[in-house]
């Protein structure tokens, strides 16, 4: 009876070819820098979010061109929980709407309800979160993003890597020896 699950060593990424644009000098990303064009289907509010957030991005150096549509999205999502908020702000989280008896036919008294917005409130800051989180807009996110300054100077192989943090080792304990 055969083993389950795959081949030994099946799950394991074929190295990338010499030749692919990931080893091309200097390089860091696959993706262009910079800041993408402006969709044109966002609507002013979405606009005014797009050039804020696209100026903090450039200014952390972490936009690229392939960013423009999940930035687009982002920006829509912003403009209407805004509109969203100030509409429930301007009516109360709270709404007044006609009582009905048991066949539906309304008895002449007002009942307090939740505004509906609030659901969809709820809903829409939900996705801003998953957006913001895929931007590398929050927090969280923004410790997990390397921007392309800290990429470049990082080591790429990770045998370079401990050899420099052997040798760091070893002129410490060196100055450590020649101190006492």
């Amino acid at each position: 009876m055969a083993a389950r699950g795959p081949k030994p060593g099946s799950w394991k990424m074929r190295p990338l070819p010499a030749s692919s644009p990931v080893f091309a000098k200097g390089a860091t990303t696959r993706y262009t820098l910079g800041v993408p064009t402006m969709p044109k289907h966002l609507g002013k509010s979405a606009r005014v979010v797009w050039k804020r957030i696209t100026a903090e991005m450039v200014a952390a150096g972490t936009v690229t061109h392939a960013d423009r549509d999940i930035l687009a999205a982002f920006c829509v999502a912003v403009a209407d929980l805004e509109a969203l908020s100030a509409r429930i702000d301007a009516d109360g989280l709270m709404i007044e709407v006609p009582a009905l008896d048991r066949n539906s036919r309304p008895t002449g008294e007002k009942v307090l309800k939740v505004h509906p917005a609030v659901k969809w409130r709820s809903d829409l800051m939900n996705k801003v979160k998953q957006l913001a989180s895929e931007l590398g807009l929050t927090p969280a996110a923004r410790s997990r993003v390397e921007t392309v300054s800290e990429a470049a100077s990082k080591p790429v192989n990770k045998v370079t890597a401990l050899r420099d943090r052997i040798q760091a080792a070893r002129a410490e304990d060196a100055a450590r020896r020649v101190g006492s």
